[in-house]
Order: C-alpha cells, then structure tokens, then sequence
C-alpha cells in the first residue's frame, strides 16, 4: 500500500511538473505570437495577473487587491519587454530555455535572495514565532555582518581563527592534490602495460560515492582495527628505533582530527586532478618533445619549457574550482568527526556555518556569515581568473 501511495505521488509531482512546463511555454508562445496585435496589452493585462491571483494567491497571501497589483505591475513590464524590445525573434531558443531557467530561478536565485533578505533581519529561535504568525522579521541593517566578524560562530574558536585554519586547509589540499595528480598524470601518459586498469583503479575513490569513500577512509584510521595503526605497529616492530622517534599508534580522529581530515581529502581529491592533467597532457603534440629530443633538451627541460607551459591553461580552471570545492567541503569533516555540535578542532568556515544555522539555531547570522564566504569566493575567482588570462596575453 505504501509503494502504490509512493507512485501515486511521484506520479502527480510529473504531471504538476509537465502541466507547469506547458503552462509556461504557452505563456511565453503568446507574447511572441501576439505582441504586435493592437489588443495585445488590454488582453493580456486582463488574463495573465487575474489568472496568476487564482494559482499563486493562497500560497503568496490570500486574493488581495495588492497581489493582484504586483502580478499586473509585472506583466506590464513583461509584456512591455515583448513588444519593443524582443519583438518576437528567437522563439525557439527563448522557448525551449525558459523551463531550465524557471527551473533554476526556483532553485538557485530564490533562496539567495531569501538568503540575502534573512541577512539583514533577526531570524532566531526568539522571533521564528512572530515570523510564523505575521510574515515579518525585526530589520537590523548590516548588524548580523558586524556579528560575524566579532562575535565566534562556535563556542571555541572566533571567526578569525577558523579564516586561518579554512585558508590552510584549503591550500594544503589543493597543493597535494595538484602535486599527487600530476606526478600519476605523468606516470599514466608514458607507454606501460596495463594502463586502463591503473587508471581505472586510481579514479575509484573519486567516482565512488563521497560519502562511501569517506567512511571507509575513516574505518582505516580506527585507533585499534585501522589499516594505518596496524601499518605503524608492524613498521615500529622491524624497525625499533623508530619507537625512540615516537612513531606508533595515533589516536587520530579524537586526537587529529583535523589531519585526518586532510588526509582523507587529499586521497578524494587526487583522481580528479590525475584525469584532468592526463587530458591536457594526451592533447600536447609530440612534435614538441620530438624537436627538444634533437635539441639534446633534458627531461626536466622538456617538463619546464613543455610540459608545464602547455598543461597550464587546462590546470588552472581546474585548481580554481578544486579551491571552491575544497573551501567549501564540509562532507570530509561532518562525516569524519561525526560533528552536529562536537568537536570543534576540524572545524573550518562552512562546518562552523552549519553549527550555527542547525545547532545554534542562529539563522540571520548563518545567512550573514553564508554571503560573507560566497564573497570571497566569488572575489577569489574572479581574481584568479583575470589573473590567469592576464598572464596568458603577456606571453
């Protein structure tokens, strides 16, 4: 009975979904058809906000004369925007975009408006009721900014300090991950036996699901029963002196947690960088290493003047969103340190973010504090970016 009620849902959510789709290409196919017709505007203005108060007006609040008037304010502007601007060219493009677009205004550009507006008002557990009740949150300006910078996300560590531990592990990963990728790169592009299946092996961790590959590297970093404890004691018992050093068994994930973390995303993060150097590499032209092989060039100077000048174009897109991605990764720690509120010596930015939006309840400052981190991404991009095609016209 519940796997039939299952269907039954998904199958209406299909048929919402469709009927939503045709309903929007249909709006969109009579502003393209009819927008030069003398009773374009009247009919328009008189069909298209009636009809959007029927649909949306429960869901906005109720059938008022005010929504009524912002759907018609809107669809002046739209249909104004038709008629002198588009003046029906590109139909077909227009039409087979628009529920992509819709799709992903609905998904991506509402909740970072909603995101931006919590930002600049006190949504807590204090004030979610009277947000509830009346619709309406306490504005307090840039104050919840203010707190991010001064006020520490957590109970342990300030803002501050999780920036600097953010910007080590990030540089940390992406520097291993660039180095490991590009040495395995290299290996992977000479002529050796069996190269399909070393490649195949090496992209497992990557292609497996994170959440799989995590846990299991986690398992070998058990205090007693992981791989790595146990490959310390068996290397501590042939080689004695090594006690002396303090090699031995770790408690890693209460005692190092962040380096564990590390660890593990260092070894997700390899393949990715292994597969998009070994594509820039298999599109250098051999004629280049065949001339510096007549020149008497070295291997390390046919890496240099090559290898690298070459390889660069397609690298750099790649570390600028291994960078994001590692900012950002909160799957590696969350699911290492099992933190909703534990330990805090792995936290960085977006994990401290999560504790203060889920755990702390703080949801205008985790607004805040979630815009502030989209900056410096979005300004580091956008830097590194310009600066990369900035070297590339000098050359």
């Amino acid at each position: 009975m519940e796997t039939l009620k299952s269907i039954v849902e998904v199958t209406w959510f299909i048929i919402l979904v469709a009927v939503g789709v045709a309903a929007l290409v249909g709006y969109l196919y009579s502003h393209f058809k009819f927008y030069a017709r003398s009773w374009f505007f009247p009919a328009v203005l008189a069909v298209f906000p009636a009809l959007a108060l029927a649909v949306f007006g429960g869901l906005l609040g109720g059938y008022t004369f005010q929504l009524w008037l912002y759907f018609l304010l809107a669809e002046a502007a739209i249909a104004a925007f038709f008629r002198f601007l588009v003046k029906g060219r590109h139909t077909v493009p227009y039409l087979m975009l628009a529920p992509a677009f819709v799709g992903l205004a609905l998904l991506l550009v509402y909740p970072f408006v909603f995101e931006v507006y919590l930002s600049f008002h006190d949504l807590k557990l204090t004030t979610i009721m009277m947000w509830k009740n009346t619709g309406t949150l306490p504005f307090v300006g840039i104050t919840q900014y203010i707190k991010v910078f001064t006020t520490s996300p957590l109970s342990e560590v300030t803002f501050w300090a999780l920036l600097l531990r953010t910007l080590v592990w990030t540089f940390t990963n992406v520097f291993f991950h660039v180095v490991g990728g590009f040495i395995l790169a290299l290996m992977l592009n000479n002529h050796i036996k069996f190269k399909g299946i070393y490649r195949t092996l090496l992209v497992i961790p990557w292609a497996m699901p994170q959440v799989v590959a995590v846990l299991a590297m986690r398992g070998e970093f058990h205090a007693q029963y992981g791989f790595v404890n146990i490959f310390l004691v068996k290397l501590v018992h042939h080689l004695p002196f090594l006690a002396s050093l303090g090699v031995g068994p770790v408690q890693w994930v209460s005692d190092y947690p962040l380096i564990t973390c590390t660890l593990i995303n260092i070894w997700l993060g390899i393949p990715f960088m292994m597969v998009v150097i070994l594509g820039g590499l298999q599109s250098i032209s051999s004629s280049y290493y065949d001339a510096a092989d007549i020149d008497g060039a070295s291997y390390f100077q046919k890496l240099r003047y090559i290898t690298l000048p070459l390889v660069r174009p397609v690298m750099m897109p790649a570390v600028t969103l291994g960078t994001v991605w590692t900012f950002n990764n909160i799957n590696v720690i969350y699911l290492v340190t099992g933190q909703s509120g534990g330990t805090e010596q792995a936290d960085i930015l977006v994990s401290a973010l999560y504790k203060a939006a889920f755990t702390y309840n703080r949801y205008s400052y985790s607004a805040a504090f979630a815009i502030i981190v989209f900056a410096m991404l979005f300004f580091f991009s956008v830097f590194y970016l310009k600066s990369f095609d900035a070297a590339k016209d000098e050359r």
